[in-house]
Formats: C-alpha cells, structure tokens, sequence
C-alpha cells in the first residue's frame, strides 16, 4: 500500500452519495413511445440501399459504458475535493528578546585594558571584540544595541539579523553619543525597545526579555533617575545583567549595578583584567542564559481534484466524439 494514500481526506465526502446515479437511472423503466401507424414498404431496402440500419461493431457500447463510467467516476471523485496532507515541516523560534546596552561615554577611550598579545588597548575595542564573539554565540536570539553618553538611543533594532547588527557594533566610537553618561535614560529606551515587541512570537509562549549593560562609570546626566527606570524594568519582568568595565571602580556605582542585577534576577561582573576578563564574563552569561527556542511546526493540504477532473473531461470529450462520429456516419 502507498504510504501517502492515508494522508488524502476530502472536503465534500458526502458526495459520493451521487456516485449510483447512473446506475440508478437504468432501472428506471424505459420511456413510454406514443403508438403512430405507419406504413409497411417491403422493397424499401432495394429501393434506398442508403437506408439500410448501419451495422454495429461488436464491444463499441460496451467500450463507451466503460469510458462513461470511468469519467463519471473520476467526476464525482473531482467533486469531492481530495486533497494530500503534507508532511509538517518544522523551524526553530527564539522565545528570547536581548538587548545590548552599551556605554560610549568619552571615558571609553581610555587605553587601560590588553588584548591577548598584552597590547594596551582603549576600554571601547575590548567591549567591542567581546560583544562580537558574545553575539556570534547567540545566533537563536533577536538581539537589539542601545548605546548610550551623555543621551541614550537605540543603535540597532531588535532582530535575528547579526550581521547587521555586528556592523553597527563596528561604528562605535567614543563620545558618539555625548562625553557623559545617563544610566538611566539607557535603560528607559531599553524598555521602549522590549515594549515595541509583541509579547511573544510564538502563541502559548512567553517571550524572554534579557538585557546586558555594560559601563565604566556612575549615572551623570539622565533625565530618567536609574531607580525609576529599574523599577519600570522589573513592572516588565526584564533580567538585567549588568558589567562594569575599567582599570578601576572608583568612578563606576556598584551599588547601583549590583542592585539592577539583583532585583531583576540577574548577574553583576567586574572586568578589570582586559580583554580576556571582559570576555569570560560574556561567556558566563552565555552559559547562564542557554538557547530558549521553540519548535513551531506547521503542515498544508494540497488539492488533487485538476487531476481526477482532467481525466473526466478527457473521458466525456472521447465519448462526445465517439457520438458525433457515429451520427457522421448516418448522413
């Protein structure tokens, strides 16, 4: 037996009800002929040789009875609208908002951080290297840039396209949005990102909102106070992990990042020790935030009723001429 055959359902099984008409209608007694008198010629045949009853071939009625039911079958198949249920194809959807905010105050340009050859490097290139290698890593996840100075805008949309979110990544630069820095602000168009996005992708799911901050210095010029803005974060159920970045913590407000983290069910990192540490911390949030994905799977009918009508049209078209060259022949 085919293996496809028990995917095909119709849509009007109720009319293969009609398919016994034809044969129903034979049972029907023949109709009544009125009786009309007639005159009896006994040389009529000699008289009109063209009037002779033209002789039949022997299996032609029974071969149109054949293609009449064939097309009639095929009809009623048609009219009952089959159609294939397709094998379901399945894709994979990120249940996971991220959002990175990113500190491009002029601090930034500070040159106390090393690379992995131990090169001086400015604090803006090693947050730059690690959130490069960070979204690479998270190729599940619609992943949306804020940056923030002395004001604070959205740099990238949320979306699962990387690569040009990575380019953007590229055109950091110190000061490019202000010498300052507004903590606060950040987070406020943060939440104006997340709250853009509909709850989830995927129905029956709620969509995660994660972001991580990094910064290397304390709240300065925001309009929005940053304990406002947090406790705006967590009415919208946002987990924060906060980084703070620099040689040293002296200008950075701890306390500030220590409680975002906590109170949003977050983490709070330092990285002090260049590049690697830098990137060991986006490390361990990757491994704290495994892929959140769900797998949405989705099937179609495919009709097959042109295929069944096709052959009765083909079948009623081969009788019509078979008719119409019977008549032919009585001219």
């Amino acid at each position: 037996m085919l293996p496809w055959l028990h995917r095909i359902e119709f849509q009007w099984a109720w009319l293969w009800l009609v398919l016994p008409l034809p044969l129903a209608a034979r049972l029907l007694p023949p109709p009544r002929l009125a009786h009309r008198q007639s005159v009896h010629v006994p040389n009529l045949p000699n008289l009109l040789p063209d009037a002779q009853p033209a002789a039949r071939t022997p299996g032609r009625g029974k071969i149109r009875a054949i293609v009449f039911g064939a097309s009639w079958f095929c009809l009623v198949l048609a009219a009952a609208r089959p159609q294939l249920t397709m094998p379901p194809s399945y894709q994979e959807v990120s249940v996971r908002d991220l959002v990175l905010v990113l500190d491009v105050s002029a601090s930034m340009a500070t040159e106390d951080m090393r690379d992995g050859q131990g090169e001086s490097v400015s604090r803006l290139s090693a947050m730059q290297e690690a959130v490069r290698s960070f979204i690479r890593a998270r190729d599940e996840d619609n992943i949306g840039l804020i940056v923030f100075g002395s004001q604070a805008y959205p740099f990238a949309p949320l979306s699962r396209d990387h690569q040009v979110l990575m380019a953007r990544i590229d055109e950091l630069a110190p000061a490019m949005a202000g010498p300052q820095t507004s903590i606060g602000d950040a987070l406020g168009s943060t939440i104006k990102m997340l709250q853009g996005m509909a709850p989830s992708s995927v129905p029956g799911t709620q969509q995660e909102r994660m972001v991580v901050l990094l910064t290397d210095g304390r709240d300065t010029s925001s309009t929005l106070p940053p304990e406002t803005a947090l406790r705006l974060a967590k009415d919208e159920h946002m987990t924060l992990h906060t980084i703070a970045m620099g040689g040293t913590n002296e200008d950075i407000d701890l306390d500030l990042l220590k409680k975002m983290a906590a109170q949003t069910g977050g983490t709070f990192h330092a990285a002090t020790q260049g590049t690697a540490s830098l990137q060991g911390i986006y490390d361990t949030i990757d491994r704290l935030t495994p892929r959140n994905v769900t797998r949405l799977g989705w099937s179609y009918r495919l009709p097959l009723y042109p295929y069944p009508l096709a052959a009765a049209l083909f079948g009623l078209f081969i009788l019509l001429l078979s008719l119409t060259g019977r008549r032919g022949g009585h001219g």
